[in-house]
């Protein structure tokens, strides 16, 4: 309701929240107060979590990763396809 009454401020650029101040995104607001000026808001707010979004998937580097859950469920087998340690079983049961 605060950015509905007029008031430009939002945590994210006040307190450098996170990776905030790296994107390129403005604080929604309105200046009337009342519920039209807050779903304005609201629908403001969403159109510039889209172009955050946008931004940040922009920004993940390439190349190649490593899927650290399933390194954690490579378990050791004997020959006849039995797990030989509990700590594999575990890992695989708690996966699920």
């Amino acid at each position: 309701m605060l950015r509905a009454s007029g008031i430009q401020w939002d945590l994210r650029e006040v307190d450098n929240y996170e990776c905030y101040e790296e994107l390129d995104w403005e604080v929604q607001w309105q200046k009337e107060g009342d519920s039209l000026a807050r779903y304005l808001v609201r629908i403001g707010e969403m159109v510039e979590s889209i172009k955050i979004i946008q931004q940040a998937l922009e920004g993940i580097p390439g190349g190649p990763y490593e899927n650290l859950k399933s390194a954690a469920l490579i378990e050791k087998r004997s020959q006849n396809g039995m797990i030989l340690n509990i700590d594999s079983l575990v890992k695989i049961v708690s996966y699920f």
